[in-house]
């Protein structure tokens, strides 16, 4: 299938043996060009299949032939579709598609396109993903941790609509010599085309060990497109530079923290086997400029016994991607006593600047289970004194309202056990969409999430779909978390989300991923 599938760049003709060759090598991936793509029309036991692909149709005697292989991840059963032959040439791109049936509800599957023909991929072919170049023979299955070697998606249940991983969030330092591991994934996009990524606890191997400090990269993005060129950021305030081949601290360094124990001692002091780490919160740009507000939190993490990870400092900035300079600092909440860490309600982020003049933050909690909204002016004169914010809620039993008494806040969405929520302003995708809410309802496993629209912070909160990550969310000890939704990347129709799989790319310490789901 000579640019049917992996095909070469035009007079580059290679045969099946100098294809497998380089598959190990960058060379293969820049000139292969057929891709498995997303599915469509997934229901709970049906999906359809797709890929790009393209036929020279230069020879009669090994016609241009492609198929699908797919499987419930964990299987070792290598289910394939009919092979279908169209010998002709295709004068570039075209979408190979298939449906296949009697698929599982609810359950992960990974798939591959698979094809051979013309003069240079022999029979019995070759099978390759969507967003990597690893190649591998018919019949075969790459490596289970390299999310990136297949196209991944879930069915549908009877309560859940089927989901789609359109791939990791990279940048171009990211690399197979030198793979980045984080979680995370906030973004804010600042301009019409740029978006600045915030990630939290980073590892690279070959380069910086460890990083508790937060990392951050800028770029530009496409609607419905996982990011994968991505500039590292330095540390601030140095100014942003190509070609970075490192992640850098990205938040300034924790001071004055201490642990949890009794009596406290100070954080990352010899024998407390704890350390300082700063983790982010997610942003927004501030209405009418290039500028974006940051949140993170100050935490000592205590490792072992159970001590717990307190919230000891809540802090926020202003901060100017075009020069990579946080141009003022607001610490609103702190800790007292230090050890004791901040209730759940003065650790707010998920910023949505209203149309009235306030500055709107939602959060949740459990026991009971609450999202809750607090405000404050927009003015950033206003936003580093904790007098100046209020909360909605009953205090005393009375009738809901704007109120300094933050252990009184109600919920504005009921019936729901909030893990986490991500909340944000979607009204530019179109289709009459606002504000969107996404609740995530527990840790470990594949965790159920729903998403809630409205037309303003306090709703009413409208149920939409609900849905299952495409992940089995295991590895490395930890389960699926970090789900955060991206307005610059959805669209009326498809909400696009990220969530740090465990499992993906593991020695490596796991990565982000982005999926979407239809609303």
């Amino acid at each position: 299938m000579a640019r049917n599938l992996f095909m070469n760049r035009p007079k580059q003709r290679r045969g099946v043996a100098a294809c497998l060759a380089l598959a190990v090598t960058a060379a293969l991936m820049a000139a292969c060009k057929g891709r498995a793509t997303a599915p469509t029309d997934i229901t709970a036991t049906t999906a359809i299949l797709h890929a790009q692909t393209e036929c020279v149709a230069d020879t009669m005697n090994n016609p241009c032939t492609g198929w699908f292989q797919y499987w419930a991840d964990g299987s070792t059963t290598v289910l394939t579709t009919p092979k279908v032959t169209v010998n002709a040439s295709t004068g570039g791109m075209i979408d190979f598609k298939q449906t296949v049936t009697g698929l599982t509800p609810d359950t992960f599957y990974r798939y591959q396109f698979c094809g051979y023909g013309d003069t240079n991929v022999a029979q019995p072919g070759l099978c390759v993903g969507s967003f990597g170049g690893v190649v591998t023979q018919p019949g075969t299955q790459p490596a289970a941790s390299d999310y990136s070697a297949t196209q991944n998606f879930r069915t549908a249940s009877a309560s859940t609509g089927g989901t789609v991983d359109i791939g990791r969030v990279l940048s171009g330092a990211d690399t197979t010599a030198k793979p980045i591991g984080r979680d995370g994934g906030h973004s804010i996009a600042y301009s019409p085309n740029q978006s600045l990524w915030l990630f939290g606890d980073t590892v690279q191997r070959n380069g910086p060990a460890f990083l508790a400090l937060g990392t951050a990269a800028a770029g530009p993005f496409v609607p419905g497109v996982a990011p994968t060129t991505l500039n590292e950021l330095p540390r601030p305030p140095a100014a942003p530079m190509p070609g970075l081949t490192s992640p850098a601290n990205f938040f300034p360094t924790v001071t004055g923290l201490v642990t949890p124990d009794d009596p406290p001692v100070a954080c990352g002091s010899s024998g407390s086997d704890s350390y300082a780490a700063a983790w982010e919160s997610g942003g927004a740009r501030i209405p009418g400029t290039n500028r974006v507000l940051l949140f993170w939190a100050e935490i000592c993490v205590a490792i072992g016994d159970g001590r717990g990870w307190p919230v000891q400092r809540w802090r926020m900035a202003e901060y100017d991607p075009a020069t990579n300079r946080f141009l003022r600092f607001f610490t609103p909440f702190v800790s007292n006593p230090m050890s004791a860490g901040l209730p759940p309600e003065l650790t707010m982020s998920n910023p949505v600047f209203g149309n009235d003049g306030y500055l709107y933050l939602f959060g949740s909690k459990q026991n009971p289970d609450t999202v809750f909204v607090a405000r404050v002016s927009a003015d950033p004169a206003m936003w580093g004194n904790a007098a100046n914010y209020r909360w909605w809620g009953r205090p005393g039993g009375a009738a809901a309202q704007w109120t300094t008494d933050y252990a009184s806040v109600t919920s504005v969405v009921t019936g729901i056990q909030p893990w986490s929520i991500h909340v944000a302003d979607f009204s530019g995708v179109g289709g009459g969409k606002k504000l969107a809410m996404m609740v995530k309802d527990s840790f470990f496993d594949s965790p159920h999430f729903r998403l809630y629209t409205a037309d303003s912070p306090l709703g009413p909160w409208t149920a939409g779909p609900a849905g299952r990550v495409p992940d089995h969310c295991q590895g490395g000890g930890f389960g699926c978390y970090a789900f955060v939704g991206h307005p610059e990347l959805s669209s009326a129709t498809s909400y696009v989300y990220s969530w740090y799989s465990p499992g993906d790319r593991q020695p490596d310490g796991g990565h982000v991923r982005l999926g979407t789901i239809r609303w």
